[in-house]
């Protein structure tokens, strides 16, 4: 894409309405790499978590009706009905949310940068433009709490599921980590742009609290990668302590 094909597409007010998640992936793929606003970080800490949960259902209808697994399985239906009736459409319009949010952003700085300094034009992009990078703030935030909402669900996946799909449990207790944090980075960086206020003190401190949360369930996923380290090892093969209480 060339930098007037960029300038172009944040020029187009309806740009931010594409249905990315109904191109073949290939191109969903490609399309983060092509140096435009969208699709970016935020949606992309979305499909992380839209693959997170999508794994954890493949491990869970592995496991139900799976003999040695029957001790489990009202809670393995319950989750697996959960993530269909609520997680898959949320981790959804999470991503389109941030790819029209941001866009707006992008397009209001795009109008603000090119109007004549001191007019009212300026002043009015540029409100609008902070205005809605306050929304694509929430989004992330939201992003973040969905993902690790998921984790007690993802670990109970992992150590109660079908124990030959671990790879699929552990990707997936990977992924929503991995949009957690994503989506963490994206909330510190917006927050710099903004002056001291109550809006901003709101946001950090749930932003920190998030950050807090993600830390505590990082060590406990870690320890499911432990786990299967000591398993594979064989009894006179030195045990390594990857992990350690503080």
């Amino acid at each position: 894409m060339t930098k007037n094909e960029k300038l172009d597409l944040i020029e187009k007010e309806e740009a931010g309405d594409k249905d990315y998640l109904a191109v073949p992936a290939k191109e969903l793929i490609e399309a983060f790499g092509k140096g435009s606003h969208i699709p970016g970080s935020g949606s992309a800490s979305a499909l992380s978590g839209l693959i997170g949960v999508e794994l954890m259902k493949t491990v869970l209808k592995l496991s139900i009706g799976r003999q040695g697994y029957e001790e489990n399985k009202s809670e393995f239906e319950f989750i697996l009905k959960s993530i269909d009736d609520t997680y898959i459409g949320k981790f959804k319009d999470l991503f389109n949310s941030d790819i029209k949010v941001f866009h707006e952003v992008s397009y209001h700085r795009r109008l603000r940068d090119k109007s004549k300094e001191g007019s009212d034009q300026k002043e009015e992009h540029r409100k609008k433009s902070l205005d809605k990078l306050r929304d694509a703030t929430d989004i992330p935030i939201e992003i973040c709490e969905t993902s690790l909402q998921l984790m007690n669900n993802a670990f109970f996946t992992f150590d109660k599921g079908f124990k030959s799909a671990r790879g699929d449990s552990g990707v997936a207790i990977s992924n929503l980590l991995s949009s957690a944090q994503g989506a963490l980075f994206i909330v510190f960086l917006n927050l710099r742009t903004f002056q001291k206020s109550k809006w901003k003190d709101e946001k950090m401190k749930k932003a920190v609290s998030l950050a807090i949360r993600f830390t505590q369930i990082q060590k406990d996923a870690y320890k499911r990668v432990v786990s299967l380290y000591n398993e594979s090892s064989n009894e006179n093969q030195l045990t390594l302590d990857f992990y350690k209480d503080e």
